[in-house]
């Protein structure tokens, strides 16, 4: 599952924080080195020091801008946040099969405008799965002693793209999307996964949620 999240990620706000002071600094340097090879003896130490100056108060007020940003959380609240919820809903069709609709609500939790230009649909399977299948999943998850999320089998993998302007969420309002599923009846639970984001944005950010689903026994519905 974690596989849609690590992508279309932007550069960390703190490595373009400090890559801008980087920036304004060489900017600096290079102006002193101009300017130094055109100022007679007199206008050097004069103007060297109004620069200095300068250069120290363009660092300065940068500088209190990302410990304000970070530490004090000021302007934050103008950043994009999706939060997803899922509603799953199940009924059985023919003798064989069963219907899932999964409806992912997206609700803009944020002061700012929303757009989305894809989603992901994922529905795994949990059970029943064979005792062969379960214990390799198992050893998978603290693989390098680290804990990795249950690669359970795929059943359908669905992505949704949207044209520039057509999911627009405004602050504070939500937009429900459905998407259904025709399954064997002999499915028991299944994981539910979604995955929204907008790869084309300056910022690109993406959004999930993840549910278990519990179908129940067929033979006793």
């Amino acid at each position: 599952m974690s596989r849609f999240a690590g992508l279309f990620w932007p550069l960390g706000q703190v490595q373009r924080s400090v890559l801008m002071i980087v920036v304004v600094l060489l900017t600096t340097t290079i102006a002193l080195f101009v300017l130094n090879r055109t100022w007679t003896d007199a206008e050097r130490g004069k103007d060297l020091a109004a620069i200095i100056q300068s250069v120290v108060t363009v660092v300065a007020i940068v500088g209190g801008g990302v410990f304000a940003y970070y530490k004090l959380q000021i302007f934050r609240v103008f950043e994009p946040h999706l939060t997803i919820s899922h509603e799953v809903s199940h009924r059985y069709i023919g003798d064989s099969y069963v219907h899932i609709a999964v409806t992912a609500t997206l609700h803009n939790s944020s002061r700012v405008k929303m757009e989305l230009r894809k989603g992901f649909f994922l529905l795994q399977q949990i059970s029943p799965l064979p005792d062969e299948d379960i214990e390799p999943l198992y050893e998978q998850v603290f693989e390098d002693q680290d804990y990795e999320h249950i690669q359970w089998p795929t059943l359908e993998e669905v992505e949704r793209e949207f044209g520039e302007g057509e999911l627009l969420v405004e602050p504070g309002e939500s937009h429900p999307e459905t998407i259904e599923y025709i399954l064997p009846r002999l499915h028991k639970s299944v994981m539910v996964y979604t995955y929204f984001y907008n790869p084309v944005s300056s910022t690109p950010q993406g959004w999930t949620a993840t549910n278990v689903y519990d179908i129940g026994d067929a033979q006793h519905d």
